[in-house]
């Protein structure tokens, strides 16, 4: 599996300091496994998978995005913080330049992913980040069954549908206004709900209701793609519906989806996201305080985590995302301000803090620092069996229902 790590916070971090300067650094991960709970009550298969997929090296190319305002400083078309990009296929632990462009080189936003590709070709294009706009997308995992439907390249597909609903929602259309595509029944969306009405005011019309460069619109855009993925594979009857027999317990066909996007700081979504009858997504952690920790000005030596974490261990309980988020949101920020870091692995050994996202989890975060988690199992398991008439209707659910919880 590829492997991928994120920061947004308030303040900058240096690109060395996230990516070479860590004792489990991203360029360590190219061959290096730190997995800290991730195999804690797991059946043997699905820890037996899970073994295998870390047994992978990625060789495949890497790259670097992070967002500056230095265009905006020289062109008066260009308004706040925009994406700039390194990629290489050189192996990253010996590349000069990658070496010095960290040195020298501070950012609020940071995103960097080492590639272990599933289709050739070897090239640079094909390394992530793909920036979109002022947007930035990673993926660890694959489409399942993506060479027998459309060729290589299953990211760049992927990220482009995702931009593609993006835009529909931020258009305002939404989709294209079909009978069966209507709210069910019933339905009746409150009038308090703020939102963008149908520009084109068609009979049938539909009101979004929230901003339409939220958060919100970030997952919808997801939940749109994932239900397209799903209406190709059931034609082609592949992925989550390949027919079987299975050996009890191996049913691994299917989607592995852990994304990340973001527009530079105001919004972040990552997911940790597999649609398989069995096993596991791949690994994915999130810290609140590891800048501090990574930050030179405040720890000029990284200092050793305590001896009685058991860090080597995966099979030891460590805390969910939802427990480290509870643990540390009435806590003032540290010195490196409210930041959020999000990994394949986590870059520090101080596993007290990191938390691992539960299987098919969604966490975005909003300029005003607010994490929201969902867990999506229930809206993927519907759409895994057909039941959604129409996709507006799973945002408004998740929108409305218990599984949708902020934490401040």
């Amino acid at each position: 599996m590829c492997r991928w790590i994120v920061y947004v916070g308030e303040q900058t971090l240096l690109l060395e300091d996230l990516l070479i300067r860590p004792n489990h650094s991203i360029v360590k991960q190219v061959n290096i496994r730190f997995l800290p709970g991730l195999y804690y009550g797991l059946e043997e298969n699905d820890k037996e998978e899970l073994e295998m997929q870390a047994t992978w090296i990625n060789v495949h190319g890497f790259g670097v995005g992070w967002y500056t305002d230095t265009l905006a400083k020289f062109d008066k078309s260009v308004h706040g913080m925009r994406p700039a990009q390194f990629r290489t296929i050189a192996p990253i632990s010996t590349d000069l330049a990658f070496e010095h462009l960290c040195k020298h080189t501070e950012s609020k936003c940071t995103l960097a992913h080492i590639r272990d590709a599933s289709f050739p070709p070897v090239v640079e294009v094909n390394n992530h980040p793909f920036i979109f706009g002022k947007y930035a997308f990673m993926h660890n995992g694959k489409v399942d069954s993506f060479a027998e439907i459309l060729g290589n390249t299953d990211t760049e597909h992927l990220a482009t549908l995702y931009f593609a609903h993006l835009d529909i929602i931020k258009a305002g259309i939404l989709l294209e206004i079909r009978p069966q595509a209507l709210p069910p029944h019933g339905v009746h969306l409150p009038d308090e709900i703020s939102g963008q009405q149908d520009p084109f005011n068609r009979p049938g019309g539909i009101r979004i209701p929230f901003g339409i460069d939220s958060t919100d619109a970030l997952l919808l855009a997801l939940i749109n793609t994932i239900s397209d993925i799903h209406d190709i594979q059931f034609q082609h009857k592949v992925g989550p519906f390949t027919p079987g027999p299975f050996p009890p317990g191996r049913n691994f066909a299917g989607n592995k989806l852990n994304l990340c996007i973001t527009d530079g700081g105001n919004q972040m979504l990552v997911s940790r996201w597999r649609d398989a009858q069995d096993g596991f997504p791949p690994s994915l952690y999130l810290s609140l305080t590891a800048g501090e920790k990574l930050n030179r000005k405040y720890f000029p030596v990284l200092p050793d985590p305590e001896t009685s974490e058991n860090i080597a261990n995966p099979e030891v309980k460590i805390d969910s995302v939802r427990e480290l988020v509870e643990r540390y949101k009435y806590l003032p920020p540290t010195q490196q301000g409210r930041h959020v870091i999000v990994g394949s692995e986590p870059c520090t050994e101080y596993v007290a803090d990191w938390g691992l996202f539960d299987q098919n989890q969604v966490v975005s975060t909003n300029s005003r620092s607010i994490i929201s988690t969902t867990s999506s199992t229930e809206f993927l398991t519907s759409l895994l069996y057909r039941k959604l008439e129409y996709h507006y209707t799973v945002s408004v659910c998740l929108r409305r229902s218990p599984m949708l919880s902020r934490l401040n």
